[in-house]
């Protein structure tokens, strides 16, 4: 049985930058627009020889992010460039109330304690072993962890705010490089989820941040439909789930998100991004204001993808993330939690444009950030 506790573990990766497990509160800097990282890559769980799942493509993503950060930052030359209050955090390990905001508590004590059936491990995809658990609970913890730091900025933003220390509001946005683990349900898992991240992180802030916190939005662009979020959240109406996926690309039942747009197979970028934007735009006017926004950001609809189905370029994928930021920093002007999504190599050896595709959403997510000014 794993403890019910949060853990934090350092990383000593060539390549890593120093992380910090100091309060956010005491580390916004009001005068930047506010991007802390969270990662788990720590908790690596050696799956059997063969296994499709990219284990490995976590580590890849998140030390490239760091990467291209720390070249931006040492070569900034554009005076719009203001910078970006921004650190790498190891992620939590989710505890056992948090899971239970969301699952059913015979579910979470099975799972942690191993007992799973060979149908259910056949069904996630993962054979159970301790390490998988830290995983599994780090993904959730990474994105509560990402979401409560939003929350946390946010009340110290609107207390200087309220002593006049502050008179331009700037983002508030926060990342996990894992997560988006949107197959799990209430009672068991599926696709590689265990537990929905999103979905705890979301019902751990609407519990503590009653005040701050009273609408969420999920905004889910993996090339599967979101369907665990979906069924979850069905008949709330404090969560609203948007879940754009490819039409022949079920490896479940269909379930049914506040709202689905389905695209056919070999999508491009064209239909796919005039789709979007109609969609976000129906939201914005005809939705009641959010306090939130969660971006599933899977990369699985990229042409190069191993099970997605899709044909969108790099730069299909870039305009994609720019119309999420720009609807959740332009038109809803609130806090927007970036996680990860599916992102499969054709095989063995080419990483790259997988890699290249998730590192760019939070690279992407940074400059943009870097443009905004106090």
């Amino acid at each position: 049985m794993i403890d019910d506790s949060r853990m934090t573990t350092t990383d000593d990766d060539d390549g890593s930058l120093p992380d910090s497990t100091t309060s956010p509160s005491v580390l916004y800097d009001s005068s930047k627009p506010y991007f802390p990282i969270y990662y788990n890559d720590v908790y690596e769980v050696i799956l059997p020889k063969g296994h499709r799942f990219p284990m490995e493509k976590y580590r890849k993503v998140r030390t490239q992010i760091q990467q291209l950060i720390a070249e931006h930052t040492k070569n900034i030359l554009d005076d719009r460039d203001a910078g970006v209050d921004n650190e790498f955090r190891v992620s939590p390990l989710a505890t056992v109330a948090e899971l239970a905001t969301t699952h059913s508590p015979e579910y979470i004590h099975r799972f942690l304690s191993g007992d799973q059936t060979e149908s259910e491990q056949r069904n996630v995809g993962f054979p159970w072993s301790p390490s998988g658990v830290s995983r599994a609970l780090s993904s959730v913890g990474g994105t509560v962890a990402a979401a409560t730091a939003v929350c946390e900025a946010l009340v110290v933003q609107q207390q200087e705010q309220l002593n006049e220390k502050q008179e331009h509001v700037l983002p508030i946005w926060s990342a996990h490089v894992a997560g988006g683990t949107h197959h799990a349900f209430y009672d068991y898992g599926e696709g590689f989820c265990v537990f929905s991240d999103i979905a705890v992180a979301a019902n751990v802030i609407l519990q503590n941040y009653p005040t701050l916190i009273q609408r969420v939005l999920i905004v889910d662009l993996d090339v599967h439909q979101g369907n665990g979020n979906a069924v979850l959240f069905q008949g709330r109406q404090d969560v609203s789930t948007f879940s754009m996926h490819c039409s022949a690309n079920y490896f479940s039942p269909k379930e049914e998100s506040d709202l689905d747009v389905e695209l056919p197979v070999d999508c491009t970028d064209d239909t796919y991004l005039v789709t979007l934007r109609h969609w976000l735009k129906r939201i914005g006017e005809e939705a009641d204001n959010f306090d939130i926004v969660f971006f599933q950001a899977g990369v699985d609809i990229l042409e190069e993808d191993r099970l997605g189905r899709f044909n969108l370029s790099h730069k299909g994928i870039e305009r994609r993330n720019e119309l999420v930021f720009d609807f959740a920093a332009k038109q809803q002007k609130v806090p927007l939690v970036i996680t990860m999504g599916g992102g499969y190599p054709k095989n063995g050896t080419d990483w790259k444009p997988i890699i290249d595709a998730h590192a760019n959403v939070y690279y992407q997510a940074y400059r943009y950030l870097s443009r905004f000014k106090s």
